[in-house]
């Protein structure tokens, strides 16, 4: 490339760019309501436990998996009083998980219903549906329609979106571990409009066993962050786009 176009790209990348303007971020640092599920137990809700777990069919006290809901109101508010009702746009998302008071490999949990905590993948999930109830916990009937392993059809009547396979490695107890989400359309929606969010955890692989606090936990809640940049102006638009197209006929004539 020579030096005229490494000059345009230069411009273009950082001169326009900023156009979008600086981001900003805010911490949701609580989920609304949230519960583990157990296939050992498929009937019974844990909406109100301290802990949430991830665990394989192949593990000793059988499969968990959790879900959790967001509200993005906060982050929804504090966008539009930065930048303007509708004059911003969500540019990154990341969730952070602190390990229970049982976060090292090998750790046996006081609960006998939960397995022994250990590395592997994990899966989460966008769950189109936000109306499913927390329930009561403590290992009760799954009552008024409170959340059970056997209602995650119901969890995902109104559509899923996948958001991606991440990494559990145990840090040590009451640690927080840190997950970028990718900017899924309907996930982004969600942040966008200041809705609720859902989110579904399921292991995946046969290894992973992951404990993690709940909004019950006396600390170290599940959290949300989402950061905002304001939308460019229409006339950075047109000067970045007339400059890119200028940048790409140049280049096409230096490979004629």
């Amino acid at each position: 490339m020579n030096m005229k176009l490494t000059k345009t790209l230069w411009f273009a990348t950082t001169c326009l760019l900023p156009l979008a303007g600086n981001a900003a971020s805010v911490t949701i640092n609580d989920s609304t309501a949230d519960a583990f599920l157990s296939a050992a137990n498929p009937t019974l809700n844990y909406g109100t436990a301290g802990t949430l777990a991830i665990a394989s069919a192949s593990a000793a006290k059988g499969a968990f998996d959790s879900v959790v809901m967001f509200s993005t109101a906060a982050a929804y508010n504090q966008f539009n009083s930065t930048y303007g009702a509708g004059n911003w746009l969500v540019t990154g998302m990341t969730l952070s998980l602190a390990s229970s008071s049982f976060g090292t490999s090998g750790a046996i949990p006081t609960s006998q219903i939960l397995n022994t905590v250990e590395g592997g993948n994990f899966g989460i999930d966008w769950l189109g549906n936000n109306s499913w109830v927390e329930g009561t916990g403590n290992g009760n009937g799954a009552a008024n329609g409170a959340v059970s392993f056997n209602s995650i059809s119901t969890l995902f009547s109104a559509g899923s979106d996948t958001l991606g396979t991440f990494t559990y490695t145990p840090p040590g107890n009451n640690t927080y571990a840190s997950y970028a989400l990718p900017l899924d359309a309907n996930l982004v929606s969600d942040a966008a409009a200041g809705s609720a969010l859902s989110l579904y955890f399921f292991a995946a692989d046969n290894q992973v066993s992951y404990l993690f606090n709940s909004k019950d936990n006396s600390s170290d809640h599940p959290e949300l962050t989402i950061t905002a940049a304001a939308v460019p102006e229409p006339a950075g638009f047109t000067i970045l786009s007339s400059i890119l197209a200028g940048w790409l006929v140049l280049r096409r004539r230096q490979r004629d």
